[in-house]
């Protein structure tokens, strides 16, 4: 399999909302994006309350639905129905360890099942004809590289077209250092693409985790909630461009939170405006004051409020101003 891009964006949940995707899709037309972490159970029945968490908007190809479940049915009955909806691929969750995720089995749970996690990986590629991908954990309580090995031959196996590696076992939670020499191993190891996951904040670093590793592409979490504009300046670097990027920060703030108001329902604005802006809320000097108004305010024209207050307060803070990166260049087409 040729993946469509060198960058993705990580699904998350609570973060990766069509508002931020379509802010993303700003600065970069090629970056793979995801949904939110979706529920398989939800979708499988049809929940109205998922629907606005399942839209998948014009400008979001190429597009990866991410499900977490444990059970092979309905993960597989999950994957017919977002299939039908169109993307570059489903992808099974077995990286959460959150415990709500854990005490069903789901998640990061299946690294320490190996038997269930063939089940529901047989299951949804029975269920789908598309590209089907994990994303996970090194391991649940250690990261072994022997069975990491084995995993992921079982994972290629049954049909698995890619696989995305967190350098971290599950029970670190985000505590330490991604070990990168996993990946690398990884690959190595592995006939499919693999993308490593796992630290990256900013484009040299992206380039040398390709040029270290081997890795087909590299995947951005936390940092592409922060700065949105990530994967524009990794495409600038990996294409050796010398043009810098000006990104006027009080616009991008304002309308991602105006969108989240407008694609998604007002039970979701609270969760999603406050997540939001946890992250992106670090760009600025005095953020943890920032956050704090924001965190009072329940609806997103009192968020936004918040934000234009502050930047008529500091507004030297407004532009910022990226120069490109130099001599990385290396890392292949």
């Amino acid at each position: 399999m040729i993946l469509p891009s060198r960058l993705f964006c990580a699904p998350m949940a609570e973060l990766t909302t069509p508002a931020l995707r379509g802010t993303i899709r700003r600065f970069s037309k090629g970056a793979v994006l995801c949904s939110e972490m979706l529920s398989a159970g939800a979708i499988a029945a049809h929940s109205p309350h998922n629907e606005p968490l399942v839209r998948k908007l014009p400008g979001d190809d190429p597009f990866i639905y991410q499900i977490v479940g444990s059970n092979p049915r309905v993960m597989a009955d999950a994957c017919r129905i977002l299939e039908a909806r169109g993307c570059f691929s489903i992808d099974i969750n077995m990286g959460c360890a959150a415990p709500d995720i854990l005490k069903t089995g789901a998640g990061a749970q299946l690294l320490a099942d190996p038997a269930r996690a063939r089940e529901v990986v047989a299951a949804c590629r029975a269920a789908t004809a598309g590209a089907l991908s994990v994303k996970m954990r090194a391991g649940f309580e250690d990261a072994d590289g022997k069975r990491l090995l084995g995993f992921c031959a079982m994972l290629h196996g049954e049909g698995v077209n890619f696989i995305t590696l967190h350098g971290r076992h599950a029970k670190l939670g985000f505590r330490r250092s991604a070990d990168w020499k996993l990946v690398s191993l990884l690959k190595k190891a592995l006939p499919i693409p693999v993308i490593g996951n796992g630290d990256i904040t900013a484009p040299d670093q992206a380039l040398a985790r390709l040029r270290e590793t081997g890795c087909d592409a590299v995947m951005l979490g936390r940092e592409a909630v922060k700065s949105p504009w990530i994967f524009a300046l990794c495409e600038r670097a990996l294409s050796g461009s010398a043009e810098p990027l000006r990104v006027d920060l009080y616009e991008v703030f304002t309308e991602t939170l105006r969108a989240i108001g407008t694609l998604l329902p007002e039970r979701l604005h609270k969760s999603r405006g406050h997540r939001f802006a946890f992250y992106f809320s670090g760009n600025v000097h005095f953020s943890h004051d920032l956050f704090t108004r924001i965190r009072r305010e329940n609806s997103i024209d009192a968020m936004t409020r918040a934000v234009e207050g502050y930047f008529d307060r500091n507004p030297g803070e407004q532009i910022r101003e990226f120069q490109p990166v130099e001599g990385e260049n290396q890392c292949g087409s």
